[in-house]
């Protein structure tokens, strides 16, 4: 990452302007820090190696600090003029400026690079920017020993703490995930670090990682496919292994800076796959028994994926809105903000709602202890009692938070990429985020009531879902990246009224499922998959 990036040392005697003049003078982002800055080499990384698409400061969390974080970007920031209410962080003295916000930190800074106020130049840049509304990431410093004082003593003295650090230790734990859900923090990634440690010793990439982890959550599929006690254990156990090494691979992008779009479109499809294969692996299995648990099975692939579609929309809508800030004069004292924040969570609350999320760690735990236990009755008896009452709960949060809102809306492309009918213009206001999960409960309940009142073949009926509802995890994730699926595509896979049309027509005239699955398989999974990655691939040539 470093070959796009320059780097400026300022003190206390730079000025603004030449802060301005280096940033104006090339098209790569520019490091600004300060001598008097003091930190490991792991945790400058976090600007100098990891991707940064906006402008990104390197802070510290500090109760009543001079620096304010919210809702994933800096709201507030000091000088020795200026001043924040509620401040939470404390800022390091060094500042990542990204081309891709050129103009408007040019008209920023051009506007304030004669100012009289006190300060060093760094620290009314941050100021400058922050209340101009410019979105401003943090990197946050923890673990380390760190400093930024103009006393040479106290530098030598933090300098000599962090010589002693073990830069590769310490690179391993910034790797790991502290935010995941309960299950994964305080078990999968217990077991991941040490499969993290030894990917990096055999210098394995993390996508090579993924595919790892997805032939053993294949494999996990297959022992629960068997429908015997000890093979529906041994997937259990390979399902919670398959988790494990999924973890890693993230870990190891972030502990070798290997990141990418195809690895993080490959990590969610994967999960996705082998999600929804275990639940078509236990209703297999079962039927061996004599148990039909076809429409438990796609009733669970069609919830989960309702629920994904709308956490993912919400999520990213959400920040949007969050993250609106009404521009502030520079030449104001004090921001003057008043927080509207609750007070912060006991460990308990933190975690307990965590876990009510029911993430994918809690998921896959309760998929592989319920089938043990009780086998796949239990499992799709288990299943959606816990995800009825996690979507309850969460639910109810998101449409208070929602009716708060304007009514309009933001991020409009988001949602219209996912409607995939003809005309994908969606006209719904505040509540969009829901829009395409509602799609795909609508015609994935078709599928079900076919399910019910035909003679259709269950099993293939599964199948052709699984390829409908893969080819909506596409339009999301394609969305969730700015990029609609290209026009031919979606006219080949038929849009949501041409494919109940079809199978209307197959129905009718009693046609076997099977060219049908196996048209929209090799579109969805393979051509739009491999049109993805060669789309991506000329993009970044």
């Amino acid at each position: 990452m470093t070959e796009n990036l320059r780097t400026l040392e300022v003190n206390q005697g730079s000025k603004i302007a030449e802060i301005l003049e280096a940033f104006e003078s090339g098209n790569q982002d520019l490091l600004v820090i300060d001598q008097a800055t003091v930190v490991t080499k792991p945790h400058l990384e976090l600007l100098t190696d990891y991707p940064r698409t906006v402008t990104t400061a390197l802070v510290s969390k500090v109760k009543g600090g001079e620096t304010r974080v919210s809702q994933g970007r800096i709201t507030g920031a000091t000088s020795r003029f200026h001043e924040v209410g509620h401040g939470n962080h404390t800022f390091l003295g060094a500042i990542r400026l990204s081309q891709s916000q050129r103009s408007e930190i040019i008209e920023i800074l051009t506007k304030i690079k004669n100012t009289n106020h006190a300060g060093d130049a760094i620290d009314l840049v941050l100021v400058a920017l922050v209340r101009a509304a410019l979105v401003v990431a943090p990197a946050e410093v923890a673990g380390a020993p760190f400093i930024r004082s103009t006393d040479l003593g106290e530098r030598t003295k933090v300098a000599k703490q962090i010589s002693e650090l073990n830069d590769a230790r310490l690179r391993l734990k910034l790797a790991n995930r502290a935010n995941d859900g309960f299950y994964s923090v305080f078990v999968l990634r217990k077991f991941s670090k040490l499969f993290t440690w030894l990917a990096v010793r055999l210098k394995m990439t993390p996508n090579q990682v993924t595919l790892i982890s997805f032939a053993v959550g294949l494999f996990s599929a297959y022992e629960f496919s068997r429908g015997t006690f000890w093979a529906i254990f041994a997937g259990a156990v390979l399902l919670q292994l398959s988790i494990i090494i999924d973890c890693v691979d993230g870990e190891l992008a972030r502990y070798t800076r290997q990141f990418s779009q195809l690895g993080a479109w490959l990590d969610a499809i994967t999960d996705r796959i082998k999600e929804y294969l275990v639940f078509f692996a236990l209703a297999y299995g079962s039927a061996k028994n004599g148990r039909d648990l076809w429409i438990p099975a796609m009733g669970m692939m069609l919830f989960q994926t309702f629920r994904h579609l709308s956490d993912y929309n919400f999520a990213r809508i959400n920040k949007v809105r969050s993250s609106q800030l009404e521009p502030l004069d520079f030449e104001i004292k004090n921001d003057q903000y008043i927080t509207t924040e609750r007070e912060k969570k006991s460990r308990f609350e933190y975690w307990s709602k965590k876990a009510i999320q029911f993430p994918i760690g809690e998921r896959w735990l309760v998929i592989s202890a319920s089938s043990v236990i009780g086998g796949p009755a239990f499992t799709f008896t288990i299943m959606p009692i816990l995800g009825l009452i996690s979507i309850a709960l969460v639910f109810r949060g998101r449409v208070r938070k929602t009716v708060t809102w304007p009514k309009d809306r933001l991020n409009k492309e988001l949602i219209d990429y996912q409607i995939d009918s003809i005309n994908s213009k969606n006209t719904t206001n505040r509540f969009d985020w829901l829009v395409p999960s509602l799609l795909r409960l609508l015609e994935g309940a078709i599928f079900i009531e076919l399910a019910l009142i035909t003679e259709l073949d269950r099993p293939k009926l599964f199948l052709l879902l699984f390829a409908i509802l893969f080819n909506h995890y596409d339009n999301m994730y394609r969305a969730l990246q700015n990029e609609a699926k290209p026009r031919w595509l979606s006219i080949l896979g038929g849009f949501i009224f041409g494919r109940l049309v079809l199978i209307a027509i197959w129905v009718w005239f009693e046609l076997s499922l099977l060219p049908l699955i196996y048209y929209f398989g090799f579109l969805f999974f393979i051509v739009s998959s491999v049109q993805w990655i060669f789309g991506h691939k000329k993009s970044q040539n």
